[in-house]
């Protein structure tokens, strides 16, 4: 998905929430273009530098977006084609840059215009987000107090003659030294860095690796000791090589654990897979009656699962073909919802969808190196049929409404 494709689908969840937040404002108009008085340009310069100045200090700490060619009341896209002689992205960062920040801390701002299927354009001001919070400016700009700190909290502004709330201003502080977020909410954003992880160690029991920048944060990956009472799971199964085992893996801060997972070599020792979550349908009755089963695998998008695979992947220079395989049979949603919504699907044209689980089976084939009787074997497929079907109907989902 191409940078703007990402834009317009947070700004279409934005709209579609009905109302303004912590993090997105709705402007009808376009800050500046032609036709524009003296009056109405300089009222419209104080507005822009304190909306900036809210935004970029939201208290939730996320890329911020003024969203230009939307009402608000009610919530409405009118857009800002028919506005000649716009700001320009460079308009704005002359502005912006033009004003005394303290520290010389200035937010760092991107203008992107999108375009909806009926030709609407909306300019988006994105504030992007920032460890350098609170931004407050040195001198006096027309309403916008010098040395006076304005936050977004909740979807209001601060007022522009007033400054936040002490224990407001106070956790932007915090944002600033590093105190929050929290260790576990901070090690989401490590495990994505995959060029800053330097190994530890490394033997036939597993592997640890600390990172560079905050070396108390340390990742280790090794045998789980009852491996061998363990039959390999069916995702494993359908590599090439059948061969697996499981292992553990943990991410630490100090000495507490702050994420722990089960995790298999797949593919024989080409590739890691972190195991995935499980959840239950409504499709078949239980065994004996049924030998199909109701369980199905599956990730989120983004998932601490998904990211510490590619963190591993990246470490071992493992090739993307067992990466790649493994992800094709596993469905990956992008949030609770969209899961939910599949399953509903399911659950109600039950006919429908077991017909859909005997055909999976078919697809699924067995690996060498499996040991398996050919009844296990025969066991293996039917345990991947039913995940194999909730992935074709999620992206079938998927395609359909990226059409609509």
């Amino acid at each position: 998905m191409g940078r703007n494709e990402e834009l317009e689908e947070i700004i279409r969840e934005l709209f579609y929430q009905n109302t303004e937040g912590e993090y997105w404002d709705f402007k009808e108009f376009p800050y500046f273009y032609e036709g524009q008085d003296k009056a109405e340009i300089n009222k419209k310069k104080n507005d822009l530098l304190h909306d900036i100045i809210c935004m970029a200090n939201n208290l939730s700490n996320n890329e911020a977006y003024l969203i230009m060619g939307v009402s608000d009341k009610p919530v409405e896209i009118i857009g800002v084609e028919k506005y000649l002689g716009r700001w320009t992205q460079e308009n704005y960062l002359d502005f912006i840059q033009s004003k005394k920040w303290a520290g010389d801390y200035i937010p760092a701002l991107e203008l992107r215009t999108i375009t909806n299927y009926g030709g609407t354009e909306l300019d988006i001001l994105v504030i992007h987000k920032s460890s350098k919070v609170p931004f407050y400016i040195k001198e006096k700009y027309k309403s916008v107090q010098p040395n006076q700190i304005y936050i977004r909290k909740g979807a209001k502004n601060t007022s522009i003659n007033k400054q936040a709330e002490i224990q407001d201003i106070e956790k932007l502080w915090e944002f600033r030294f590093g105190l929050i977020p929290y260790p576990k909410e901070r090690v989401f954003n490590y495990i994505k860095d995959t060029d800053s992880w330097i190994k530890m160690k490394s033997s036939y029991e597993g592997m640890s690796w600390y990172y560079d920048k905050f070396p108390e944060y340390t990742i280790e990956f090794y045998d789980d000791p009852e491996n061998e009472d363990l039959k390999t799971p069916p995702f494993a199964l359908m590599h090439t090589n059948a061969r697996s085992s499981w292992h553990i893996l943990k991410v630490k801060y100090h000495q507490t654990i702050l994420l722990e997972f089960s995790a298999h070599y797949i593919d024989e020792a080409r590739g890691i897979a972190v195991h995935p979550k499980s959840a239950f349908l409504n499709l078949f009755d239980r065994y004996p009656k049924s030998k199909y089963i109701n369980s199905y695998y599956y990730y989120f998008e983004d998932s601490p699962e998904i990211n510490l695979m590619w963190l591993l992947k990246s470490l071992n220079s493992h090739e993307d073909d067992a990466w790649s395989k493994h992800l094709s049979m596993i469905p990956i949603f992008e949030n609770m919802q969209q899961k939910e919504t599949i399953e509903k699907m399911v659950n109600v044209n039950t006919e429908k969808y077991r017909g859909c689980v005997f055909e999976k089976k078919k697809e699924c084939y067995v690996g060498y190196n499996n040991n398996l009787s050919d009844e296990d074997q025969e066991y293996a497929r039917i345990d991947m049929a039913t995940t194999l079907m909730i992935k074709a109907v999620l992206e079938k989902y998927k395609f359909e409404h990226h059409y609509q």
